[in-house]
């Protein structure tokens, strides 16, 4: 990933009347960047209707196998299968409606219209591809956060849980072109355009985050930069990421887009000053504190660094179905051995029709393990247990 081969380099909501966590013997002296837990990848995600994963076959099988995959609801991932981690693609819909419809439907003779009420209504959604891979188990983000504060409600004491959303602007022609792929010309759909983001619309996601998490239950870059001139100086500094007794009953938002929409985020906060997200930033940039790798078996050295040096990295166990159908553990258990704090798959749960027994569990009996890499002395199963 260019990101990482760059780094290479380079060196509001309601008042929250919840009890204070249980004390836990020793969670105060470690920190949520010396540990490592287990999240899904596109959280949200339900597979195709089996007549719409036959027409996208038809114009490339390999991406529908890639989408051939589906998560639980969000509080079952958390309270079921120990899940610390989310990933939400996130799309802008200021007016409402806009993915009311999914155009690709008339073509295998469905109708288009969804008749979801929520999907009329303006606010961020949540799916993976307007117009064909549209199935979710939350249709907006204030749907999905809500299951996720519930849980959390319940259980005051848990371990930080970290949302990571993907702002998604592409056309389907970009999001083909990108993945090597070309639309026929002759199929007749008129593909939904995605809104381009602004600050305004920055601040409306924003305001949709804490219309459901107060800001003083969300660990943002303020508290982490604390009085250091960057971000990243404040992590390269090593204590500045909160301990575990301080992150209980916490999330912690970040956002995994470069590029553009990156760079619009920051605009006039260039470390992040006064915003709810992390960014997937540029080395060296004041803005860096976590990173996104796509590959940790080439990106398993640098990862290890990146996490020495204090920084927080996700990385993916399992991609587009290939090593779960391979019943390949290559990309898996390098994810694990490079200390990346936040290791993400769609296989927390066996999947046998698509990929036989493959599963990704993380090693140990918790919900979170001492890090492998950057874990001190202090940290110990017992240090990471979340009392009932």
């Amino acid at each position: 990933m260019a990101l990482l081969a760059a780094a290479a380099a380079c060196g509001g909501g309601d008042d929250d009347d919840s009890p204070p966590p249980d004390p836990v013997a020793g969670d105060e002296d470690v920190r949520i960047n010396e540990v490592q837990s287990l999240g899904s990848h596109n959280s949200y995600h339900l597979e195709p209707a089996p007549e719409v994963l036959d027409g996208i076959a038809v114009v490339s099988q390999e991406l529908a196998d890639a989408v051939e995959y589906s998560h639980l609801p969000l509080a079952e991932q958390l309270e079921d299968h120990g899940l610390r981690s989310f990933e939400l693609d996130v799309f802008a819909d200021p007016e409402g409606g806009l993915y009311a419809d999914r155009q690709a439907l008339p073509v295998l003779g469905r109708p288009a219209a969804s008749g979801e009420p929520a999907l009329d209504e303006p606010g961020f959604k949540v799916l993976h591809t307007q117009d064909f891979d549209f199935e979710t188990t939350c249709l907006t983000l204030v749907s999905c956060l809500e299951e996720i504060r519930g849980w959390s409600d319940d259980h005051p004491d848990h371990l930080p849980v970290t949302i990571l959303l993907e702002v998604k602007t592409e056309t389907i022609e970009e999001a083909a072109a990108a993945e090597g792929l070309e639309i026929p010309a002759d199929l007749p759909i008129d593909f939904t355009v995605p809104v381009d983001m602004t600050p305004e619309l920055f601040g409306e996601l924003e305001d949709e985050i804490t219309s459901v998490f107060p800001q003083d239950r969300i660990i943002t870059p303020d508290d982490v930069r604390g009085d250091a001139p960057t971000l990243r100086e404040a992590v390269l500094a090593g204590d500045a990421w909160p301990a575990i007794d301080e992150a209980r009953g916490h999330v912690l938002f970040a956002m995994v887009n470069g590029g553009v929409e990156r760079d619009v985020y920051r605009q006039g906060n260039p470390s992040l000053e006064g915003r709810l997200l992390f960014t997937s930033a540029d080395p060296g940039d004041p803005d860096q504190a976590f990173v996104r790798s796509e590959d940790p078996v080439a990106e398993a050295d640098l990862i290890r660094r990146l996490v020495g040096e204090g920084f927080l990295v996700r990385a993916r166990a399992d991609a587009d179905t290939e090593e779960a159908r391979a019943g390949t553990t290559d990309r898996r258990d390098a994810s694990f051995a490079s200390g990346a704090q936040l290791v993400s798959t769609d296989y927390y749960v066996p999947d046998p029709e698509v990929a036989g027994d493959y599963v990704v569990d993380l090693p140990g009996s918790g919900v979170a393990r001492c890090n492998p890499v950057n874990a001190p002395p202090a940290c110990s199963p017992d240090t990471l247990i979340e009392p009932e």
